[in-house]
């Protein structure tokens, strides 16, 4: 008797993306993912099957696809995540020294949706939000973890095509791979696989590149993009920052100085990077040809009552901003950093900066009033007490601009008093601290 094979379901793009439910106290949460599987009625969904690097903390309030897969049509009631280590970057208690420590594996998260997500024939994007105030418990130096996740989900054409929950991209950094008539491939350092991107007349080009004939392999890219009915995803905006040789990282700036600062590095790509360094310490040489600029990408800074300022002589501990080098990283010994707040970390190089460039940042705390969409408002965040922000310049609040454009998550308003997170540009405006937010939502 000769048996039939069944017919294999069909399938949809799924794009799987990663985001960050912050802990305060982390100042990094570098990890590697061994695997990541979704669990369908039609068939399982590989999503990460090598290990795969990921930075946590600077996704506060964002996400950053993981892998676009091919997913088996029908209802998916939850997914499995491994992860084989952890690197914590934090400040010791009772001190000002930045130090790590690592987290063995395997720590293996199982995720259970509250109800079946239905995979169509529409492409979607799921979300996993990791939970690090409920993963890693312990005291400083003994340190456990136990990897808690919260998903959500939104198919394409719904609600606004920018927004991650729907399949909008927002600065996705990489190094391009090749590049063929209108369309280009991208690798990531933290996510899986590559990931290609068509572009149109209503793409925007800027930096090194100003059309597609000025794309080329090597060149180190922050993409916008969203994703289309077809599956496949369409370029709204690409930055050229760099080419072949050079590298740009990204981290929180732990001590500032006239000629230099130290970074908790968060990302990172290109000559010399390598994604073992996430988490680490960084030094940045700055000196009199260094150019300061500001990534004002998807933020309203029209109408605002003070004058944002990011230059030479405004650069603050705190601050998001992302260095590029002509020149690469130069790499360290693996030694620790010896001295000042850095003291207790790994130092991952050096980084002679060409170009500095203030970027969004996230913070969690209170909101001093309630705040519609599409209202513009000023009010006080109020941060909580184990904020790393806090301890590297004691401010207990930040001054936040909502525009008319900010984004707000999962609702049109936020009760007085809540406990939410905004993510945008961050000044110190004359010893007060202002963020100029691009998005906005409730935890």
């Amino acid at each position: 008797m000769t048996g039939t094979n069944p017919t294999p379901a069909a399938t949809t793009a799924v794009q799987v993306n990663m985001g960050d439910s912050p802990a305060d106290w982390m100042l990094g949460f570098s990890m590697n993912i061994s695997s990541m599987t979704l669990t369908g009625s039609n068939g399982n969904a590989t999503v990460v099957s090598t290990s795969t690097p990921m930075e946590m903390t600077h996704l506060m309030g964002s996400m950053q696809p993981l892998a676009m897969v091919n997913a088996p049509q029908g209802s998916y009631t939850g997914a499995t995540v491994t992860i084989g280590s952890a690197t914590v970057t934090y400040i010791k208690p009772g001190t000002t020294t930045v130090t790590q420590q690592t987290i063995q594996g395997p720590m293996t998260g199982t995720v259970t949706f509250s109800s079946p997500v239905t995979v169509g024939s529409t492409p979607m994007a799921i979300n996993f939000d990791l939970n690090l105030a409920s993963s890693v418990t312990g005291t400083a130096g003994s340190l456990a973890m136990n990897p808690v996740f919260e998903m959500t989900f939104g198919q394409q054409g719904s609600g606004n095509a920018a927004d991650y929950a729907d399949g909008g991209i927002d600065e996705m950094m990489g190094s391009i791979s090749s590049v063929s008539g209108g369309s280009f491939t991208m690798t990531s350092p933290q996510s899986a696989g590559t990931f290609t991107f068509a572009t149109n007349s209503s793409t925007a080009f800027s930096g090194a590149a100003s059309a597609m004939s000025g794309m080329s392999s090597g060149m180190l890219v922050l993409v916008d993009a969203t994703l289309q009915s077809d599956g496949s995803l369409m370029a709204t905006n690409v930055q050229s920052m760099i080419g072949s040789g050079g590298m740009m990282g990204g981290g929180i700036i732990t001590t500032a100085s006239s000629n230099s600062l130290s970074l908790v590095m968060q990302n990172g790509v290109g000559n010399g990077m390598m994604s073992s360094y996430f988490g680490d310490g960084a030094t940045v040489n700055l000196s009199a040809n260094t150019i300061y600029a500001m990534n004002k990408d998807g933020i309203d800074m029209s109408g605002l009552p003070f004058t944002p300022t990011f230059d030479a002589n405004h650069i603050y501990p705190g601050q998001s901003v992302m260095p590029i080098s002509t020149g690469g990283m130069m790499g360290s010994s693996g030694g620790m950093m010896g001295g000042g707040m850095m003291s207790g970390t790994s130092l991952a190089g050096t980084i002679t900066a060409s170009e500095l460039l203030l970027m969004p940042q996230g913070l969690t705390g209170t909101s001093s009033t309630a705040l519609t969409s599409g209202a513009a408002a000023s009010f006080t965040l109020t941060l909580p007490s184990d904020s790393a922000f806090t301890s590297l310049t004691t401010a207990a609040s930040v001054t936040v601009y909502q525009q008319a454009g900010t984004i707000m998550e999962g609702g049109s308003t936020i009760a007085s008093g809540t406990a939410m997170h905004a993510f945008g540009l961050l000044f110190n405006d004359n010893g007060q601290w202002k963020m100029v937010a691009m998005r906005m939502g409730a935890n």
